[in-house]
């Protein structure tokens, strides 16, 4: 089985290091070609040289398997260039924060990621966890992978399928939109919830939330707030998010995939504080030219 990986960052850095260690043939592909990388854990260093490539250079045929680890700001540009790497029987999962970009791709597998990083050069800090969230359909390509991953152990990349992934995808959508707002806006990391009026502010952004996702049918328990606040009090206090890293490098942000995607199905419902967010995090984009 061929795998390819597509974009070395904090998330497809660590699911590379953990393709590798299968006997599968796994090419990475980014922006540079590249001799490797480096991931930091628990204040240790590993490099790692495997070989990075660019798509446009390669010209060794199409793949079983498809991760895309880029930003979702990338994946139009993805969809459009990388037709060379795939075939009709290719598995594609896509490994972003957010919703609504799937038309871009034929037959795509949306993941829900629970992977914790941040890349600063060539080196990545990777804070937490290694599973994806699939839903539970038939994926003959990925069924064989997560059945290989199973028989290795010593590797940590967890591909689980989930028979109610609307709700988790939905509920992954709000802790970015909860964490992602106030660590961009604020220019500062998960330590900002020790204050008491912004874990009150993020409350009532994901209260908005839950009520549009609800709109129509409960899909998303408004218990699921309490939840979320004592996920973000777990978190490793210097831990960014990536729009808190997209607004420190001065990039933009996927906040179209997340904030504006969830106020644009808003309807009639009032939301003061997303409405804020969101015109906050335009105004961002849009000094910017984005």
């Amino acid at each position: 089985m061929k795998i390819a990986v597509i974009g070395i960052g904090a998330v497809g850095s660590v699911i590379a290091r953990e393709l590798k260690m299968l006997d599968y043939d796994t090419v990475l592909f980014g922006r540079q070609p590249k001799s490797g990388f480096t991931i930091s854990e628990a204040g240790e260093e590993h490099s790692y040289p495997y070989r990075i490539e660019t798509m446009d250079a390669y010209q060794g045929g199409s793949f079983d398997v498809v991760f895309v680890a880029v930003k979702a700001t990338a994946l139009r540009g993805i969809s459009q260039t990388f037709h060379h790497l795939i075939n009709e029987e290719t598995e594609v999962i896509l490994c972003e924060n957010g919703m609504g970009y799937e038309h871009y791709f034929d037959r795509p597998v949306p993941a829900v990621v629970y992977i914790s990083g941040q890349k600063k050069n060539d080196r990545i800090e990777h804070f937490q966890d290694a599973t994806l969230l699939i839903e539970d359909t038939s994926r003959p390509n990925i069924d064989r992978l997560i059945t290989a991953l199973d028989k290795h152990p010593e590797t940590q990349l967890e591909i689980k399928k989930s028979e109610d992934f609307e709700r988790i995808r939905y509920e992954k959508l709000l802790i970015n939109l909860g964490i992602n707002s106030v660590t961009a806006l604020s220019k500062n990391t998960s330590k900002i919830f020790e204050l008491e009026s912004v874990a009150q502010l993020t409350r009532a952004i994901l209260e908005e939330g839950v009520a549009i996702v609800n709109s129509e049918r409960e899909i998303v328990s408004p218990e699921f707030v309490d939840r979320a606040m004592a996920i973000y009090k777990n978190y490793n206090p210097e831990m960014g998010t990536s729009m808190y890293y997209d607004v420190m490098a001065d990039v933009k942000t996927e906040y179209a995939y997340i904030q504006k995607h969830l106020h644009d199905r808003k309807g009639p419902l009032e939301t003061p504080v997303l409405d804020v967010i969101v015109t906050l995090l335009e105004a961002y984009q849009y000094k910017r030219g984005y």
